[in-house]
């Protein structure tokens, strides 16, 4: 019998341990949820933090859709935990970090460096490491955080969105900006923003996705790439899902636009008598989407035109690309020093401690492939200029 109430007290002991809380924890209508935050620096050195938060009453359904969803709340402070302890004294509830889908960062904190700020997102415990973060170009964060949104909830959302849909490139959170510091060869880059207007005589502000900006080893601001240029280097790193390519066709032929899907990329990196030189290779199927040339695209040597055409686009703006980071900025971002590690291992441990210096001198070779699978429901376009047809009387 005692055998038996010993069991029962034991197992109520053990499942007294699953049931027990967190002795920090906090109920849901306790937190102010933060659902984006801004960073900046200030003109004495200082940062400002800018947090969206969540307002309660959203967090329940059958609320008014009129209402706004969000507060922003702002304070300055000489580090990170500084200006968050004085954003707290603005808040009625503990702010939480558990849901920050998107960080936003001023083009002035960036180019005096984010390393500060990345320690305390570190050394957080409530820090989100799947943050995403962007730069905001000739702009605050601040700022960024207080343009509407007519299509989304949340308008700092807006921006992953677009991401999606106009450039097709991978996120970049916290984690993956820090695992590409922390790598000795290559330099980290974040997604830009640019506040922009509507419409040429509007007013009204909204984002725009503007391309990529390059960090150094410090990480410091030191140049962007445009959109396109974005596009392209994330073709060569293999991460794009959709781009479109404009191109002239043949000695001024007229413009193509195509659609290109299936994308392929090759890093090949070939080590001949100490030298070092790449060959890329670049593939992809494209659908033909405006057409302004008088080709009839009925033959295979008129549709070859067209594909000769895209590839000598691609190869150009390539090269170009990788020929401006090479030069201007003298930082790998492509990649190019994991793929002769992966190769050559033996001879990268003679160049790893020098790839600054070899970086800007490589020739790179670009080679394209593109196959145009669709023409659309007419071969000829109708910008082509028509016959006179004569009629007999």
């Amino acid at each position: 019998m005692k055998t038996v109430r010993l069991r029962s007290i034991l197992l109520l002991v053990v499942v007294s341990l699953f049931t027990t809380g967190c002795w920090n924890r906090l109920e849901l209508n306790e937190q102010a949820l933060v659902m984006a935050s801004g960073v900046d620096a200030t003109d004495d050195g200082k940062l400002l933090l800018t947090d969206q938060v969540i307002l309660p009453t959203n967090l329940s359904k059958g609320q008014s859709t009129m209402r706004q969803k969000f507060i922003t709340v702002s304070a300055i402070g000489r580090n990170m935990m500084e200006a968050g302890q004085n954003l707290q004294t603005k808040l009625s509830r503990k702010y939480f970090l558990g849901h920050r889908r998107i960080i936003f960062v001023g083009e002035k904190l960036s180019q005096h460096g984010l390393g500060n700020i990345m320690d305390q997102f570190l050394r957080n415990p409530d820090a989100r490491l799947r943050s995403d973060l962007f730069v905001v170009k000739n702009d605050t964060a601040v700022h960024a955080l207080q343009i509407p949104s007519p299509l989304e909830q949340y308008p700092s959302l807006a921006v992953i969105k677009s991401r999606k849909f106009v450039g097709g490139t991978s996120e970049t959170t916290l984690l993956s900006f820090l695992m590409e510091y922390v790598s000795p060869t290559s330099s980290p880059t974040l997604p830009v923003v640019e506040i922009v207007p509507e419409s040429p005589d509007s007013n009204d502000k909204t984002f725009s996705f503007s391309g990529r900006a390059i960090f150094n080893k410090q990480l410091k601001l030191v140049g962007y790439l445009n959109y396109s240029e974005a596009s392209y280097r994330f073709w060569i790193m293999n991460t794009v899902t959709n781009r479109q390519v404009t191109f002239e066709v043949g000695n001024g032929n007229g413009l193509s636009t195509i659609d290109c899907s299936q994308f392929k990329s090759s890093i090949r990196p070939i080590v001949n008598n100490g030298h070092l030189r790449y060959v890329i290779t670049l593939g992809a199927q494209g659908l033909l989407r405006e057409s302004e040339t008088d080709l009839k695209l009925k033959t295979p040597k008129e549709l070859n035109l067209l594909e000769r055409s895209a590839e000598q686009e691609v190869t150009q703006k390539v090269s170009h690309l990788i020929s401006t980071v090479q030069h201007e900025y003298g930082t790998d971002i492509f990649g190019f020093d994991r793929a002769v590690a992966r190769k050559y291992p033996r001879q990268w441990e003679g160049m790893k401690n020098h790839w600054d210096e070899i970086f800007p001198d490589i020739p790179v070779q670009i080679k394209a492939h593109i196959t145009i699978k669709v023409v659309g429901l007419t071969s000829e376009s109708v910008a082509a200029p028509k016959q006179t047809v004569r009629r007999g009387w």
